[in-house]
């Protein structure tokens, strides 16, 4: 079992940036979990939403502004700071690309160009990267084009998941379907977004599978008490 950072240590920090991350590392989080999107000048940014509206109470989109526009109205981070980070601090990652989006594919093939250049840095930390979509077209894009990726699916869906070897769905399978559950047994199992005290400790009984969480310390403290700092 691994504990991810959803979007960096987003419960006590503001979400995707490089001081929530920064503090995952401290807390203990074995990986970062991040979303990412194109700027309009076609650099990969670490951002959920479509706009800044919910962040920083801006309209602006993401897509539809550069990154110094971004820049100069919240904290915003790139995938290639974050990857830096991760690699630094020896920490996996998860990228979620985010879709519908106008750019369609662009973001799948910027995100493995990244990886792709640092390939040697990402070896050397000896870190394991996932990317991961909601889409099914991107995940047919990915699987072309990369070699570690991750269907995301819905509680109501996982049981059709058929060969997939690794899948990331959300918390209510736990207690909605245990058949679903039973179905992905074989798989290894990504599960977000796992924050109340007593979502950990059901999930305690699932060994195998990994917790993505805004609630780093918490998770690290209820799921793995010998290893908590």
């Amino acid at each position: 079992m691994k504990i991810y950072a959803h979007r960096g240590y987003s419960q006590k920090f503001p979400e995707g940036t490089k001081t929530a991350y920064l503090e995952a590392v401290k807390a203990g989080a074995d990986g970062f979990e991040c979303d990412v999107r194109l700027t309009s000048d076609r650099k990969i940014v670490c951002f959920h939403d479509r706009t800044l509206k919910r962040i920083a109470n801006k309209p602006n989109s993401i897509a539809a502004s550069s990154l110094k526009e971004l820049k100069d109205l919240a904290d915003i981070l790139t995938l290639d700071e974050l990857l830096d980070l991760a690699i630094e601090s020896k920490k996996d990652l998860l990228i979620e690309t985010k879709h519908p989006v106008q750019s369609r594919g662009e973001i799948e093939k910027a995100v493995v160009a990244l990886l792709d250049s640092k390939r040697a840095e990402i070896k050397e930390a000896g870190i394991e990267i996932i990317v991961m979509s909601f889409s099914y077209l991107a995940i047919h894009r990915l699987r072309k084009i990369y070699p570690n990726v991750m269907k995301v699916v819905k509680y109501r869906f996982a049981l059709w998941v058929n060969n997939d070897s690794q899948v990331a769905v959300n918390k209510d399978l736990v207690v909605r379907s245990k058949r679903a559950m039973r179905k992905l047994h074989a798989r290894r199992v990504f599960m977000w977004t796992i924050n109340d005290e007593s979502d950990l400790q059901t999930i305690k009984q699932y060994a195998d599978i990994n917790v993505i969480t805004d609630a780093v310390e918490k998770a690290k403290r209820t799921l793995k008490p010998s290893a908590s700092i």
